[in-house]
């Protein structure tokens, strides 16, 4: 047995030196390619800093009674809505631009919701705090308040230095600051608003709002190329309230845009979110086509209203072409968080993952997961943010 011990034992020191120069160079090549990826996404990082402009568009920002029941602070006597936005905030915060729909007037009090919306000029405060640094105002409740609503809520908007388009005080408003250009880091960003109605209200003169009119849209988008803008956006109020399709009619509204140059179609109005398409300009370059966000935040009950999507986009600021985009889920919940009862938007996916150090009531749970995998599914041709 010693003989034959004695006879493996350089076989067995061979193979044992063997596997030492397999891990060596197992742990070196490991270590290249760590570093090869670290050194990538530094590139990456670097380019996207340089070269990559982000854009991020939310839905409706509703304000039913509830809403500003709730916000409303007895012992202050003011409105505060800063829980509401907390876990959406760090998405809108990190974007080098966001805007969404401002679905209210800004009449003042008394306050009102639906069917005439009047909300605090808090909400849209604490909206510009959060973030957003462009609103939109084409859209069915804009004349809610009439014309003293039309022309309070665009004082309210300048006086804080809020960029807005879809409504106006008069037509030389209008022609001087319609369409707008919005520089953003070197990107020319065009933006065009228009609504489908206004709820069988008509505005009352000198006022103006902007309605989904394709001559005159494609008339607008000919202005934002004269003007020079590298992205052409589109941003329409339009579609049947909570259907979960797009219709034909804003398919052919939107290849007619398509067509006049529009880069990037951002829908609201359904309440809900709805399916998103692919359209082909004249060159045969594909334009993204978003036909409804949902609401980012309301009182409304049905299931599909409770969720909506934040859309972010990736522009390339030299170019404007977009080079991806990506939708963020969410849902409105309407309770206690840490004893604080309130109207909070929750993004779905980190709480789904378990990032937060709450949990919901088992039925908003589910509720939210339930309407999670509903967009999910409508939207399963597009990226969605693991964020």
């Amino acid at each position: 047995m010693r003989a034959k011990f004695e006879s493996t034992t350089p076989f067995l020191l061979q193979l044992c030196f063997v596997l030492m120069v397999w891990i060596m160079l197992g742990s070196v090549f490991l270590l290249d390619e760590a570093g090869r990826q670290e050194k990538e996404r530094q590139e990456w990082e670097a380019y996207r800093a340089d070269s990559l402009v982000t854009l991020l568009f939310a839905g409706d920002v509703m304000g039913h009674t509830p809403q500003y029941e709730t916000a409303f602070n007895r012992e202050t006597g003011e409105y505060d809505y800063s829980d509401c936005f907390q876990f959406v905030e760090p998405y809108i915060q990190e974007v080098d631009f966001a805007c969404a729909n401002l679905e209210v007037t800004l009449g003042g009090p008394p306050y009102a919701g639906y069917p005439c919306f009047s909300s605090p000029d808090a909400l849209m405060l604490e909206v510009q705090k959060i973030g957003f640094d462009f609103l939109f105002t084409a859209n069915n409740h804009v004349l809610d308040r009439g014309k003293y609503g039309v022309e309070r809520t665009i004082m309210m908007l300048d006086s804080v230095g809020m960029p807005h388009a879809g409504s106006y005080v008069d037509s030389l408003s209008c022609d001087t600051t319609y369409p707008v250009i919005m520089d953003v880091r070197g990107l020319k960003v065009g933006f065009i608003n228009a609504t489908y109605g206004t709820n069988g209200l008509k505005e009352k003169a000198p006022n103006v709002v902007n309605r989904l009119d394709t001559v005159q849209m494609a008339r607008d988008l000919q202005r934002l190329e004269e003007m020079g803008a590298d992205l052409k956006v589109a941003v329409l109020h339009w579609g049947n309230e909570y259907e979960l399709k797009g219709n034909k009619r804003q398919l052919q509204c939107a290849q007619s845009l398509v067509n006049h140059g529009a880069d990037l179609i951002i829908g609201g109005h359904p309440h809900v979110v709805q399916n998103a398409d692919t359209v082909f300009n004249a060159s045969e370059e594909p334009v993204v086509l978003y036909y409804s966000m949902g609401n980012f935040i309301s009182n409304q009950q049905r299931l599909e209203t409770r969720g909506g999507i934040m859309v972010r986009v990736t522009a390339n600021r030299f170019t404007g072409h977009v080079v991806a985009t990506e939708y963020i889920p969410y849902y409105v919940f309407i309770g206690s968080i840490h004893g604080k009862f309130q109207y909070y938007v929750i993004p779905s996916v980190p709480y789904l993952r378990g990032d937060y150090d709450f949990r919901l009531p088992k039925s908003d749970s589910l509720m939210l997961l339930n309407v999670y995998n509903s967009i999910s599914g409508r939207l399963s041709n597009f990226e969605q943010s693991q964020e």
